[in-house]
């Protein structure tokens, strides 16, 4: 698991670019924007951004590691895509149970 791990949140800067110049929106909300490009490797990979805005360094490790466990949870990397996951500054007091519903609803039909 620790090398999928590794292979899932690893980019390379052109690759970055390349998803990001080929990613549609699937969901846009207050709280975050989700954005999927056709994967670049054999396994989808998973690309996180969280804002200064957000808050503390803490609070933003803390969502890009629960944004993560969903996605390794749910097995999305197995899934034609690579998902991009944008959370915006409005994001603070965003507990698991609701992240997880959420993200869980929109990504599940992708898959």
């Amino acid at each position: 698991m620790v090398k999928l791990g590794r292979r899932i949140l690893s980019w390379k800067k052109d690759e970055r670019n390349q998803a990001l110049a080929l990613a549609r929106p699937i969901f846009r909300s207050s709280h975050f924007d989700i954005r999927i490009a056709p994967k670049q490797t054999l396994i989808g990979r998973l690309f996180v951004v969280t804002p200064k805005k957000i808050g503390c360094a803490p609070y933003r490790n803390l969502l890009k590691r629960r944004a993560r466990s969903i996605f390794y949870e749910k097995k999305f990397y197995d899934s034609p895509y690579d998902w991009l996951i944008f959370f915006r500054p409005s994001t603070a007091p965003l507990p698991y149970k609701t992240l997880h519903d959420t993200l869980v609803s929109l990504l599940q039909p992708h898959c």
